[in-house]
Parts: C-alpha cells; sequence; structure tokens
C-alpha cells in the first residue's frame, strides 16, 4: 500500500476508534473460543493474582515503554477497565472534589458544568486525576512535570489513568513521586479487548473500597480474566505499537499531522484537535 492510497474518509476527527480489527488480534479472539488445541479450557481456573502477575510481567517485558517504582504499590486489584477506577474516585470523593485536566471527556458527559483544572489552579484537599498520556499530547501532559512538582508541594494526591500506557511509546513512567498514590491500566486499548474489559489497578497504600471487596469476594468476571490472561500470554502487551508504528508517521506525514507518542492517536499542529487513524493504520497490514 503506497501513501497514495491513504484515504481521508479513514481519518476519525476528534474520535479515536481502536484498533480491534488487527488481524492477530481477531485471530486470538476466534482460537479462544474454538478452544483452539485444546488451549482454552486451561484458563477455566486462572486466578486474580495470576491475571495481574502476567499483566505486570508483561509491562516489564514490554520494549516500547518503561514503568519504575510499581514495586511500592502495596495494593493490586482486577478492575473492570479504567473507568472502574475513575468511578470508585468519583464515587469516593464525588465529581465536583476531583481535579482534572479534561484530558478525558467521560467527566463533561456526566455533568457538562465540572470545572477543569491548570497546573496554576490545582488546590490542596482535592486529588487529582491525570490522563497518562495525556490524549490531546500523545504523551505526558506538556506540564506534567510542573504539574507534579507542585501536587508534591501541596500534598495533592494524583491517581494517574493509563489507559493509553499500552499503545504507546518512547515514555518512561516514573512512579516515585511522592504524590501518586495510585494508578490504572487495561487491555482494552491494546488487544481490543474493550468488549471484554479488563485492567489492573494499583494503589501505594492498601484500601477497603469497593473494588477491593468485589476482589476479595471474586465479583470481576471470571471470563473476562481468562481472556486476559490467554491474550497476554501470547503477544506482547506492546503489540500494536511494534507492528503500526513505521506506518503510523507514513499516515502523520501524508495527511501533515503531529505525530505524538501514541499509536492511535495523531494531531493537529496546535495540539488543538486529534485524530483516530485506526483504519489507515489497518489497511496497510492486513493484506499480508
Amino acid at each position: 500500500m503506497t501513501k497514495e492510497n491513504f484515504d481521508h474518509d479513514d481519518i476519525q476527527q476528534g474520535w479515536v476508534p481502536p484498533l480491534s480489527n488487527d488481524k492477530s488480534l481477531l485471530e486470538l479472539k476466534v482460537r479462544f473460543f474454538q478452544n483452539h488445541d485444546n488451549q482454552t479450557m486451561k484458563y477455566v481456573i486462572s486466578t486474580y493474582e495470576e491475571f495481574i502477575s502476567s499483566f505486570e510481567k508483561s509491562i516489564e517485558n514490554n520494549e516500547s515503554f518503561s514503568v519504575s517504582g510499581l514495586e511500592k504499590f502495596k495494593q493490586r486489584d482486577v478492575i473492570v477497565g479504567c473507568n472502574h477506577f475513575l468511578d470508585q474516585l468519583i464515587m469516593t470523593h464525588g465529581l465536583e472534589n476531583i481535579q482534572h485536566l479534561g484530558g478525558y471527556g467521560y467527566y463533561k458527559k456526566l455533568d457538562p458544568k465540572v470545572k477543569l483544572s491548570t497546573v496554576d489552579t490545582l488546590v490542596t484537599g482535592k486529588p487529582l486525576i491525570l490522563e497518562y498520556p495525556f490524549p490531546k499530547y500523545g504523551g505526558p501532559h506538556k506540564d506534567y512535570e510542573a504539574i507534579i512538582k507542585k501536587c508534591n508541594d501541596l500534598g495533592i494526591n494524583v491517581y494517574l489513568d493509563c489507559a493509553w500506557l499500552p499503545t504507546s511509546w518512547d515514555i518512561n513512567l516514573d512512579l516515585n513521586e511522592p504524590c501518586i498514590k495510585g494508578l490504572a491500566m487495561s487491555l482494552s486499548k491494546c488487544y481490543g479487548l474493550h468488549w471484554s474489559r479488563i485492567g489492573v489497578r494499583w494503589l501505594k497504600n492498601e484500601k477497603k473500597d469497593s473494588i477491593w471487596l468485589q476482589n476479595k469476594h471474586r465479583m470481576i468476571s471470571f471470563a473476562s480474566v481468562m481472556l486476559g490472561k490467554y491474550y497476554l500470554d501470547r503477544l506482547p502487551i506492546d503489540h500494536l505499537v511494534k507492528k503500526y508504528k513505521q506506518r503510523y508517521y507514513e499516515v502523520c506525514d501524508f495527511f501533515n499531522h503531529k505525530p505524538g507518542n501514541t499509536i492511535m492517536i495523531s494531531h493537529s499542529h496546535d495540539n488543538d484537535e486529534i485524530y483516530g487513524i485506526a483504519k489507515c493504520l489497518i489497511g496497510s497490514n492486513e493484506k499480508d
């Protein structure tokens, strides 16, 4: 496929569809449900702990991004995607008592009048939810270092929404900052598992909340745990990055978009607009 074959109709302005139609991911989906080579049935006895261990090993072994300091987080819980993590924070503190910078449109949908924070307006006493990577920039927020410094200085608890991290590259997340109290990551984007959402929440300090209770009583779907571990055992968590990274830059060049460091998102040069480019990436590789 040459550059001339890219279609402007395949660009999604302001919306980022998943790369769930990647051939390798679709094949895994079929093989799982077909019990291919009798490999599915053994996952029936997968435990939460085994899933979390496989998730952490995949993070450690991936070749595209790095995470340091994860071992300092005492509590690990299975979650139903990163929204489960966010909803727990909202339920605990109330939407009006959470600070966020507008990286994820979810908060505006819950309350159109919700106020966005900036590095200058951050205040003590309210936790900050911060997307990492931040969708608008396709990498860390442009003021990330200043934000973290201010949160450390003011004692603001930071919770990182790392939904996009498994589809990113050249990003080094340092969790050793004192203000970072928790984070979440899921397999929805990196494996196209938005149809069977599963992920992990890490907390620096133990907390008995609803997610903890759901884990204690094994209330999270075992089918999703099975699927998550099945995928983790067969593909690296940065599979999509390794497969499509070169094509990503070709797409950005063709459409004169600003590249970021997240495989599904390209950007306008002023960072005011994002584009979903999954269809352009899929088109080149799935003819192999």
